[in-house]
């Protein structure tokens, strides 16, 4: 298979998903546009302090809220490379198998997180962040964590989806539900519509009410696909078997790990801007909302990655397996290259977006030069990182991203924009470091995995796959 066929496979699984996280991408921007948009030159209240505070305040609750959901999310991704896997062979009793069990534990699992993200979110009190922000970012928080339950039921079924090779389908249901979370917080947030007046807590419960709808829109249109309707009617929560739970827990505890530490950066990196100011605190909220358009739309790629890798995987053709990666890093570097370009050129225009205040426009541009410049790091480490785990190497590649982000870029970050009085350019150069780090590292880590598979199949040695 040439390298042009395998960029023509790649797009094909990747550009439905791409589509998927632009739509969440989109949701994600419009509460952030409407969030700093209270109180000023388009909300029936004048008050600029208004959007200046809600926006930080969405800014620490997502901190905190995605690092708990990204763990849950994160363990929820063991399914579909074992999916894909199960595929190639044609297993259909395995596949649905999978999927039930990952289901439990994906439940099981987010009621913990919850417990967890309830009892430790009053603690942002005490992090030297501003009172006013906190005050409305924990009713905030607490409304938006119980959408999780909502959320992971909704990845489990996109994980099954998914390692079918069914992206268009997760596609569709995730545009519609993404849609009507724009119609709720316009309404929520501003008492449009007729609805109550909420502001922030306004984005919370329409966000809330779109996973929920989420779950039904999703299940409706695999329903209508004969192939993923098949694994839907095999689905038993009987006779679990410990050998896919283990295996679900192998795989998903590791990968759970790798996204909260890289994500877990970044929410950690708020508290630590927010220590700086109220200006940089809502300048970094921008720059990452910005900044993580491109991240968001390289998981696509990153995905594709994945499945087609344990398609390989579970077929043994290393050697097809290997350039499957390797044309998902072609695919990704050229689009971040293009990413960064946009980002600088139009630095100075995004930030007027989401907010009137001159100050914090200024500072949100600086910043956008900073993502502009790791762009391509951030995207060969995620999509590396799918590539491994269609592999089911998960380990080591979390060995890297907790020493890149949190041994390398939480330090160096809390040292520049404290100590050295960087403010948030200080962190977002840590950031960048950090994502360099892991990028360069995975690329080794993949080199030698995909080496020593091809090299141990050729001299015949019995690989546990």
């Amino acid at each position: 298979m040439t390298i042009k066929e395998h960029l023509r496979k790649n797009f094909i699984l990747a550009w439905p998903v791409m589509l998927t996280q632009a739509g969440q991408i989109l949701v994600n921007v419009a509460d952030n546009v409407m969030v700093g948009a209270l109180g000023g030159k388009h909300d029936h209240i004048q008050n600029p302090e208004i959007g200046k505070v809600a926006l930080g305040a969405v800014s620490l609750g997502n901190a905190l809220f995605f690092m708990i959901m990204v763990a849950a999310m994160g363990f929820s991704f063991a399914m579909s490379p074992l999916i894909a896997q199960a595929d190639a062979k044609n297993n259909l009793k395995r596949g649905s198998a999978i999927l039930s069990h990952g289901l439990v534990l994906n439940m099981i699992i987010t009621v913990l997180l919850i417990t967890v993200l309830l009892l430790v979110s009053p603690l942002m009190y005490q992090m030297g962040q501003p009172t006013d922000v906190v005050d409305a970012a924990l009713p905030y928080l607490e409304i938006v964590g119980y959408s999780m339950i909502p959320l992971m039921i909704f990845q489990s079924f996109r994980q099954l989806s998914e390692g079918l090779s069914l992206t268009l389908v997760v596609a569709v249901a995730t545009i519609i539900a993404n849609l009507l979370n724009i119609f709720f917080n316009y309404g929520l947030i501003f008492g449009n519509f007729g609805m109550p007046r909420l502001e922030v807590e306004g984005a919370a419960y329409g966000t809330l009410i779109s996973r929920i709808l989420m779950v039904f829109t999703l299940l409706s249109a695999m329903w209508f696909h004969p192939k993923s309707r098949t694994y839907l009617s095999m689905i038993k929560f009987k006779n679990f078997q410990k050998v896919i739970f283990r295996k679900l827990i192998q795989l998903g505890i590791p990968t759970s790990l790798q996204m909260f530490f890289e994500v877990g950066a970044f929410a950690g990196a708020a508290f630590i801007v927010g220590m700086a100011g109220k200006d940089d605190l809502a300048a970094h909220q921008i720059a990452l909302n910005l900044a993580s358009i491109s991240f968001m739309l390289c998981t696509g790629i990153a995905i594709a990655a994945t499945v087609r890798v344990g398609n390989q995987l579970g077929l043994r053709d290393f050697h097809t397996m290997k350039r499957a990666g390797w044309s998902a890093f072609m695919m990704v570097a050229a689009f971040m290259t293009l990413a960064g370009i946009i980002l600088i050129l139009f630095r100075h225009q995004l930030p007027t977006l989401y907010i009137d205040n001159a100050d914090v426009i200024v500072i949100a541009a600086q910043l956008l030069i900073v993502a502009a410049l790791f762009q391509l790091s951030d995207g060969i480490q995620v999509v590396l990182l799918g590539a491994l785990r269609g592999m089911q190497d998960v380990n080591i590649p979390t060995v890297i991203t907790m020493f890149a982000y949190f041994l390398i870029a939480m330090p160096l970050g809390y040292y520049l924009t404290i100590e050295r009085d960087m403010g948030a350019m200080g962190m977002w150069i840590a950031l960048g470091i950090g994502l360099t780090i892991s990028a360069v590292l995975l690329v080794l880590r993949y080199i030698y995995k995909t080496n020593f598979l091809i090299r141990a199949k050729e001299e015949k040695l019995k690989l546990d796959l």
